[in-house]
């Protein structure tokens, strides 16, 4: 009979392991939503999912806490930008305006007032 026993690390070697996971964490998950904002690479779900992961394997402390937060934080506001994309009506692009035409070299002059001989 196996019994699952729950080991956290502890002391200074688990404030280590999480600032190690919350550093690399900040890095990625800000590359991965904000970089490639009309398709990120991993979902929001993937992210929350890491952080709840390094908040339940370690003792955090109020910084690292914070750091936590801070994250998830940045998951619910990359969230609610595509909500607003999504909702917002389709914006029809203006029609390109006509180029104006060219001035010949001649007419420049005349309209400065400068003739040339």
């Amino acid at each position: 009979m196996d019994s699952f026993i729950d080991m956290k690390p502890q002391g200074a070697f688990s404030a280590l392991l999480a600032d190690q996971e919350l550093t690399h964490l900040e890095l990625v998950l800000r590359r991965s939503l904000i970089d490639d904002a009309l398709s990120p690479i991993m979902p929001p779900t993937y992210w929350r999912d890491r952080l709840a992961l390094v908040a339940r394997s370690s003792h955090l402390s109020h910084t690292q806490i914070q750091t936590v937060h801070r994250l998830y934080l940045q998951i619910d506001a990359y969230e609610a930008s595509n909500r607003a994309l999504d909702t917002a009506p389709e914006l029809t692009p203006d029609p390109i305006p006509p180029m104006p035409r060219a001035v010949p070299q001649q007419d420049l002059a005349e309209a400065s007032g400068k003739r040339h001989s």
